[in-house]
């Protein structure tokens, strides 16, 4: 397949640890819900890179005028903390259906954003993106397939460990007040407060595809309509397409987080694997039946991340075994 991941050869990682529990983005935020004074039948604004609540948009204009943050009015709204506790919240809007799933934000010492959640190695909702200067964490090639399966499971140990693979600490460690139940932070802990969170986590940025293979994504966007279906392996016989099993498979990723037993780790990637490769097979039917090139094109961008997760997820495991 011309747009196909290559598997990586990983090595083994650290286990988590025993008797653990389940460019700039720049100033141009908006409290969501805001009226922009546009009259009617004007253009709608592009949304903002980073919504934001108008109760947190409050509390940080009166940090940045207070007298004691001289340093914050320098940087004129760019403050790094300020622009990930934004990133925190979008993120645990609470749009993802997926149970037991949340993310966690970490702010390294260098001003470095980096995200990590509970479900595998680079999973990501379907519709979410992530801003260009995000890194997530268990999607960071340079890091062994085996190392990042270590992390599964455990936002936190996730972005301790990748923070330890690129010589740098975390200044901050920004969750819900719940998320950070029975796990040591590591770092100064930031607590997301229920009025944090704004009415859109929607950003601006790259989709799933492109944030854990960029270079297959822009080859997929580069390719005509009539190309498409070049990449395609034949269509099933049976036109009524495979029996959709995603709820049931998808409660298998998420029962592991049930225990508190790090073992829990395998168990939830064999169950991503079993996952990824049912999503490859809708994904592959709806590519063959969609309606015009627009949907296609959406369907093997599912179809590829698919596949690239399954890839990755077996590394990981091959990797610690």
């Amino acid at each position: 397949m011309p747009l196909a991941p290559a598997p990586s050869v990983p090595s083994a990682g650290p286990s988590a640890p025993a008797g653990s529990t389940g460019g700039p983005m720049g100033p141009g935020v908006m409290p969501t819900g805001a009226s922009q004074g546009a009259g009617a039948g004007a253009v709608p604004p592009p949304p903002a890179p980073v919504p934001v609540s108008a109760a947190r948009m409050e509390r940080d204009a009166i940090a940045v005028s207070s007298t004691a943050a001289a340093l914050q009015r320098k940087q004129a709204g760019n403050d790094p903390l300020a622009v990930a506790r934004r990133i925190g919240a979008a993120l645990n809007m609470g749009h993802s259906k997926d149970p037991g799933f949340y993310w966690v934000t970490g702010l390294t010492k260098d001003g470095a954003i980096v995200v990590a959640n509970t479900y595998g190695l680079g999973y990501i909702p379907d519709g979410v993106k992530l801003p260009e200067s995000v890194k997530l964490a268990s999607a960071d090639e340079s890091i062994p397939a085996g190392v990042r399966g270590s992390w599964a499971t455990y936002p936190i140990v996730a972005l301790h460990g990748w923070a330890q693979h690129h010589d740098t600490t975390l200044r901050a460690v920004i969750a819900t007040e719940d998320q950070f139940k029975g796990f040591d932070p590591g770092a100064a802990p930031i607590i997301l407060q229920p009025d944090d969170i704004p009415e859109t986590g929607q950003m601006q940025g790259r989709d799933r595809l492109t944030v854990i293979s960029p270079d297959v994504s822009a080859r997929l966007m580069k390719m005509s309509d009539a190309a498409l279906m070049e990449l395609l392996p034949p269509a099933s016989v049976d036109v009524e397409g495979p029996q959709n099993r995603r709820v049931e498979l998808l409660l298998e990723v998420f029962r592991p987080l049930l225990s508190s037993d790090p073992g829990r780790i395998p168990v939830q990637l064999e169950a991503m694997v079993s996952y990824a490769d049912h999503m490859q097979e809708l994904a592959i039917h709806s590519a063959h039946t969609a309606a015009d090139g627009e949907a296609q094109r959406s369907a093997i961008a599912d179809w590829l991340y698919w596949q690239h997760l399954g890839v990755l997820t077996s590394d990981a495991l091959a990797g610690a075994s």
